[in-house]
């Protein structure tokens, strides 16, 4: 198949991606009685004994996950002649496998810490390791995308950095508005994905192995 193609089926599994996770948190959040979409993690309405857990997991954080690795295995192969790329384009399927694994592995009712099970643990190491291969991948795919002079997929890619940067370490700390942090993070983080598969699908490609 050719890499136009392919940038095709990839486009197609990002936006199956991006959309499953919306319509998860948003389905959960409407189902989920008395749930704060400012105050409360995403994580919470695929958690442990949550109403909305199973679905919102199952159908939500696991298709999610595994599409968005999909996508970003396609397009490092897409742009395997730069190096940046594709070491870009890894790191942010290692935060597919993340979201993969959060999903497979939910946190305890309300994501509490108390006496964490082994399941929410899982489900934290997994989190933590995809936030942080996120925010080094969109880093190094906005490197990328200002050396090959797309500066529209460069600037969103810093508001998403920007977006990750301030909104992991406020998850972290549980503050009071986290919810609202971490659908800056996501919200940002998908644009830039459906950003970045747009640009493949219509032609960005590196010049040459060095860029």
């Amino acid at each position: 198949m050719s890499d136009r193609g392919l940038s095709r089926i990839a486009f197609a599994s990002i936006v199956a991606g991006v959309g499953a996770l919306l319509v998860a948190v948003v389905w959960g959040g409407w189902h989920y009685q008395g749930y704060d979409h400012a105050r409360q993690y995403i994580s919470e309405l695929g958690a442990t004994g949550a109403p909305t857990g199973g679905v919102v997991s199952q159908w939500g954080f696991v298709p999610n996950g595994l599409l968005v690795t999909v996508f970003f295995i396609m397009a490092a192969w897409i742009l395997r002649r730069s190096a940046l790329a594709v070491v870009a384009c890894l790191l942010l399927a290692l935060n597919g496998i993340g979201m993969t694994g959060a999903g497979v592995y939910p946190c305890d009712f309300e994501c509490s810490r108390a006496d964490p099970s082994p399941a929410a643990m899982l489900h934290d190491l997994f989190a933590v390791l995809g936030y942080l291969c996120a925010i080094l991948g969109v880093l190094l795919l906005s490197l990328w995308a200002a050396i090959r002079r797309a500066r529209w997929l460069a600037a969103i890619g810093f508001v998403a950095l920007a977006a990750n940067i301030v909104g992991f370490p406020a998850i972290v700390a549980e503050v009071e508005l986290v919810g609202l942090y971490q659908r800056g993070m996501e919200t940002t983080l998908g644009i830039f994905m459906l950003a970045f598969s747009w640009s493949l699908m219509t032609g960005l490609r590196p010049a040459a192995a060095s860029t």
